[in-house]
């Protein structure tokens, strides 16, 4: 992103869907509302604290840029390397 600005919304009014994880965020969730700019045009999103939490351990994710469930999918591909690794380990 060009620009990028986050803020904590410490309880949800309405219900919303995490962009990371495709997850509802129920009335009243802890989340993230994240605002920028990103090739010329204005965007918004909301994250639920553990794609919020990724983001903050792979910072190389956050800087490439990511779509809808993008962080979801990663998840899911760490999940089943670290499966892997302990079948053979």
């Amino acid at each position: 992103m060009d620009f990028c600005r986050e803020r904590e919304v410490k309880r949800t009014k309405k219900p919303r869907k995490c962009f990371g994880c495709r997850e509802k965020l129920p009335i009243e969730s802890n989340c993230f509302y994240v605002t920028g700019v990103y090739e010329g045009n204005f965007r918004s999103h909301y994250l639920c604290k553990k794609c919020k939490s990724y983001l903050e351990n792979n910072p190389e994710f956050a800087r490439e840029g990511y779509q809808q469930g993008d962080i979801r999918d990663a998840l899911l591909e760490d999940e089943e390397w670290r499966k892997e690794r302990e079948r053979f380990f």
